[in-house]
C-alpha cells in the first residue's frame, strides 16, 4: 500500500479525474452529469437531483449508498456481507450494478466485470455534492447508464492551510480514524484526504480493514485550470456467506443469525487511479481533455467444507485506459440560443483471471482467461431555448466496441465480437409559471456484456453475449414554492436482449423482452429555519413481455429483487444553535427471491422498515456525534436467493440490528 502510495504522489497527481472548479457557483443550480460541463440546473431539462455538503451533513446516512437509498428510484441491498452495497437505480434487480452508471469526478467507476462500485473507498466527508440523473445519461456517457447516472463530485481545494481529523468508534469492534489537509494561493491549491477503517463486523467472519488515500491538485491558468488527482484503496475482508432457511427445522436466520457457515473465505482488493485534464476557454468555446488510468487487482478464496475437494482460489486484474476530449460551443441560429456539447471517448480495458485451488497453486491454475475491449465514440448533445421558458435538448452517440476474451488453456474456446450500439436522448422542459414546470424525454440506452457475464468459469466456455437494448420514455411535473419543492415523475422502458443471469437455464444470458415502469414521488419542505423534511416514495414494476425458458412460459413474470414499493422520510431539526437531531426512516416493500424468474416460490422476500438518529453538536472547533443505526432492532434482510432443488428453501444474508457510533471532529485554519 504504501508503495502504491508513493506511486501516486510522485506521478503529481495523474489523477483520479477532471473536474470543473466550484468555488464560484451557487451549488443549488448547478449540476455537471447532463452536459459533462459546468452547467446552471436551469439550463438543462433533465430529470436532475443534488444533493450537496449540507444535505449530506444534515443525513444520519454513514455511507454513501445509504444516502442514496434515501432518495426516489434507488434501492440498495447487501449481496456478500462487505460494506459495499449492490445499488439499483429504476428497478433492474441484481444486474442494478451494471444498469447504474457511477462516476467520481467525470470518470466512470463501472468496470469490465461484475463487481460492485468500492463506495467505502469514498468518505461522505469528501463529497461536495451528489448528482442523480435518473433514466439519462446514455447519449453523454453510453454504456450502464440505463437507469440513470450518479455523478460523486469530490471537494476542491480552497485557498488557505486548513485541515480535519477524525476519529470514530461503534459496534462491532468498528473504528475509523480521517485526516484532511487543504493548501491553497491564489492560483494553486491542493486537498488530500486520508482513511483507515477497521471492523469485526456484525457476524462472524466479517471483519473488514481498509485504507483509502485522495489527492486534488488544480492549477489556474487565467483562462482555465489544470487539474491533476489520484486515489489508492486497500481492502481485505472476510466473507460470512448466507445464512440457510430450510422447513420446518432449519432456520438460521432466527437460531444462529450471526453465524457463518464459511469461516475461511475472505476477499482482497487494491486499486488505484490516477488522471490529468485542463479545462481552457477559447473565445466563446469551453474546451476539456482527461488523460485517465485506473486499475484494480483482487482476490477471493472460497473453500468447500468439511472437505476441500472443490476449494476454489481466483485473482483478477483489471486495467483501463481512457482520453475523452470534449468542447461546449454556445452559438445562436435563426434566434434561437444553442449550446452544443460534443465530444469522443476513447477506452482501452485489459482483463486477466486466474483460477485455482489455493493460492500457492495458482502458478499452474485451472481456469486462466484474458479479455481486452476497445472503445471509442463519439458523441453531441445540443440544448436549444426554444423560448424564455421552454429548453429543448438533443443528444445523440455512435460507438464501436471491439470485444476479445481468450481461454488461455483452451484457445480454440476464444471468442470476440464487434459491435456499434446507438444512443439517443430528447428531453424538453417548460417552465409553466408560479413555479409550475414539466418535464419529458424519450430515448435509446445500452449496456455491453461484462466478463462475467460471457465466460463460464465452470466450463471455459466463452459466449458472446449480445449488447443489451432500451427503449425510455419519461415524463413528470415539479412545483417550486417559497418553502418547499414537489416533484412526480413517470417513466416506462422496454428491454430488448436484457443482460442477466437466469435460474431456470443456469446460465447468463439475453433475456426475452422485458418491461419496467413506475411512479416516483418527492417532497421537501423547509418548515422554518430550524426543521427540514423529505418524503419520497417510489412505485416499480419489473417484469417480463414474453418468454418460454425449459418449458416454462415466463410472460407478465415479475423479475425477481425489485420491490414494489419503497417509501424513505427524514428530518433535520436543529434543538440549538450547535445542536441538530437527523433522522431518517426507510421502508422496503415485498420482493421476489432471486432466482424465482418462474414465481412458483409460494413465498416473498418480507418487508421491513428501518429508523435511523444522528445526533450533531459543535464546540467552536469541535464536532461530535452520535449515531444509533436500526433504532427498533429490526431483524431484516435486504437480498436472498431460493433454492431451485429444495422445496420452500433459501438463503439470505441477515442485516445488522440495533447499533450506535461515536466521532469526535477537529477542524482547523
Amino acid at each position: 500500500m504504501k508503495k502504491t502510495i508513493l506511486a501516486g504522489a510522485l506521478a503529481c497527481a495523474f489523477t483520479s479525474t477532471f473536474a470543473e472548479d466550484i468555488s464560484t457557483f451557487d451549488l443549488g443550480t448547478l449540476v455537471v452529469t447532463p452536459t459533462r460541463f459546468a452547467t446552471k440546473a436551469v439550463e438543462t431539462p433533465f430529470n436532475v437531483i443534488v444533493l450537496t455538503a449540507e444535505d449530506i451533513a444534515h443525513s444520519p446516512a454513514a455511507s454513501l449508498p445509504e444516502l442514496l437509498a434515501q432518495q426516489a428510484g434507488i434501492h440498495i441491498r447487501n449481496t456478500s456481507g462487505t460494506p459495499d452495497y449492490s445499488i439499483d437505480l429504476r428497478g433492474f434487480g441484481m444486474t442494478g450494478n451494471q444498469n447504474t452508471l457511477v462516476l467520481l469526478d467525470g470518470q466512470r467507476l463501472n468496470g469490465l466485470d461484475l463487481s460492485a462500485v468500492k463506495w467505502s473507498a469514498i468518505p461522505l466527508s469528501a463529497i461536495e455534492r451528489v448528482e442523480i440523473t435518473r433514466g439519462s445519461g446514455a447519449a453523454l456517457y453510453g454504456d450502464n447508464a440505463t437507469g440513470g447516472t450518479i455523478h460523486i463530485i469530490t471537494k476542491a481545494p480552497q485557498k488557505g492551510l486548513a485541515g480535519q481529523v477524525e476519529l470514530g468508534a461503534g459496534s462491532y469492534g468498528s473504528w475509523n480514524a480521517e485526516a484532511t489537509v487543504n493548501a491553497g494561493g491564489d492560483d494553486k491549491g491542493l486537498r488530500l484526504t486520508a482513511n483507515q477503517h477497521h471492523s469485526d463486523g456484525y457476524r462472524a467472519n466479517n471483519q473488514n480493514d481498509q485504507r483509502n488515500i485522495s489527492g486534488d491538485f488544480r492549477l489556474d491558468t487565467g483562462s482555465g485550470q489544470v487539474l491533476a488527482k489520484f486515489g489508492a484503496t486497500e481492502q481485505e475482508q472476510g466473507l460470512p456467506g448466507t445464512r440457510r432457511v430450510q422447513p420446518p427445522s432449519i432456520n438460521l436466520l432466527k437460531t444462529d443469525r450471526r453465524g457463518t457457515a464459511t469461516p475461511n473465505d475472505y476477499a482482497t482488493f487494491r486499486g488505484w487511479n490516477a488522471s490529468l485534464g485542463t479545462t481552457q476557454k477559447l473565445g466563446a468555446a469551453e474546451v476539456s481533455v482527461e488523460l485517465g488510468t485506473r486499475a484494480k487487482d483482487q482476490s477471493i478464496y472460497t473453500p468447500t467444507y468439511p472437505s476441500s475437494a472443490f476449494d476454489t482460489y481466483n485473482e483478477s486484474t483489471l486495467d483501463l485506459l481512457s482520453l475523452t476530449p470534449r468542447v461546449k460551443l454556445p452559438f445562436a441560429v435563426f434566434g434561437l440560443e444553442h449550446t452544443l456539447v460534443a465530444g469522443i471517448d476513447w477506452l482501452s480495458w485489459d482483463y486477466r483471471s486466474r483460477t485455482a485451488t489455493s493460492m500457492a497453486a495458482i502458478a499452474t491454475p485451472s481456469g486462466d482467461v484474458t479479455g481486452k475491449q476497445e472503445s471509442q465514440a463519439v458523441y453531441f448533445q445540443d440544448t436549444v431555448r426554444i423560448s424564455s421558458s421552454t429548453l429543448l435538448s438533443l443528444g445523440g452517440r455512435l460507438q464501436r466496441v471491439e470485444y476479445r476474451l481468450d481461454n488461455v488453456l483452451t484457445p480454440n474456446l476464444s471468442r470476440s465480437q464487434q459491435r456499434s450500439p446507438r444512443a439517443f436522448e430528447i428531453g424538453l422542459r417548460h417552465e409553466a409559471g408560479d413555479g409550475l414546470a414539466v418535464f419529458g424525454k424519450i430515448g435509446r440506452s445500452f449496456r455491453l456484456s461484462t466478463v462475467n457475464e460471457n465466460y463460464n468459469a465452470f466450463t471455459g466456455a466463452i459466449a458472446m453475449l449480445e449488447p443489451q437494448t432500451s427503449h425510455d420514455r419519461e415524463i413528470g411535473v415539479e412545483w417550486k414554492l417559497p418553502k418547499s419543492t414537489l416533484r412526480a415523475t413517470a417513466y416506462h422502458m422496454d428491454l430488448n436482449n436484457e443482460l442477466h443471469y437466469n435460474a431456470i437455464t443456469f446460465t447468463n444470458m439475453n433475456l426475452s423482452p422485458t418491461r419496467r415502469y413506475g411512479l416516483e414521488l418527492e417532497g421537501r419542505w423547509n418548515i422554518s429555519t430550524a426543521l427540514e423534511l423529505t418524503a419520497n416514495y417510489t412505485h416499480t414494476v419489473a417484469k417480463f413481455r414474453e418468454g418460454v425458458y425449459s418449458g416454462v412460459n415466463v410472460a407478465g413474470n415479475e423479475l425477481p429483487v425489485v420491490p414494489r414499493h419503497t417509501l424513505s422520510a427524514s428530518g433535520s431539526w436543529k434543538i440549538a444553535s450547535n445542536t441538530r437531531l437527523n433522522g431518517v426512516a426507510n421502508y422496503v416493500g415485498e420482493q421476489r427471491f432471486d432466482n424465482d424468474q418462474t414465481n412458483n416460490f409460494g413465498q416473498k422476500m418480507p418487508a421491513y422498515t428501518t429508523v435511523d438518529l444522528k445526533l450533531v453538536h459543535t464546540l467552536r472547533d469541535w464536532t461530535l456525534s452520535a449515531a444509533v443505526n436500526n433504532l427498533f432492532n429490526k431483524e431484516y434482510f435486504s437480498y436472498a436467493t431460493r433454492s431451485t432443488s429444495t422445496a420452500g428453501t433459501y438463503t439470505a444474508y441477515p442485516m445488522p440490528e440495533r447499533n450506535f457510533w461515536l466521532s469526535a471532529g477537529y477542524a482547523f485554519k
